[in-house]
């Protein structure tokens, strides 16, 4: 019994994660459709090929669990490409930009897509997880 307990215990400290959450912001839209790119931030993007479905930036001081998302080295010039491209994909659904909060409410990113909603997951006092939305049109017959 005091085994089952323990195990359980232990269970829950390995599987038990902080969540952290988007928080719309005309500050960061405005700053995503101006092609302004912040040295504060490591960049990342998720789509096909070179057509982004989202694009975030993570506080330099967090690190992004590897996964779906791709680093790039974001220039105003890349950006502006692809603001016109997700604003053509999207068509009806404009992006729009939200702050990425941790589990404190504390800004350690941002967020730039039609999908206003994801999960995030902090997994420790540095390492985040920000699951990739999903691609345009998914659902539809």
């Amino acid at each position: 019994m005091v085994t089952g307990a323990l195990f359980t215990a232990h269970a829950a400290s390995i599987i038990s994660f902080r969540y952290g959450q988007l928080e719309r912001s005309r500050e960061v839209t405005r700053a995503f459709e101006a092609a302004q790119v912040s040295s504060e931030y490591n960049y990342y993007y998720t789509g096909i090929g070179n057509i982004p479905f989202a694009i975030i930036g993570i506080d330099k001081s967090h690190q992004l669990r590897p996964g779906m998302w791709q680093p790039i080295e974001l220039t105003p010039q890349i950006l502006r490409g692809w603001i016109r491209q997700m604003d053509i994909i999207y068509d009806g659904f404009p992006p729009y930009g939200s702050h990425i909060l941790d589990d404190n409410g504390k800004q350690i990113g941002v967020w730039y897509s039609s999908k206003q909603w994801t999960t995030v997951i902090i997994e420790d006092d540095s390492q985040v997880a920000v699951l990739a939305p999903e691609p345009p049109g998914f659902g539809r017959p």
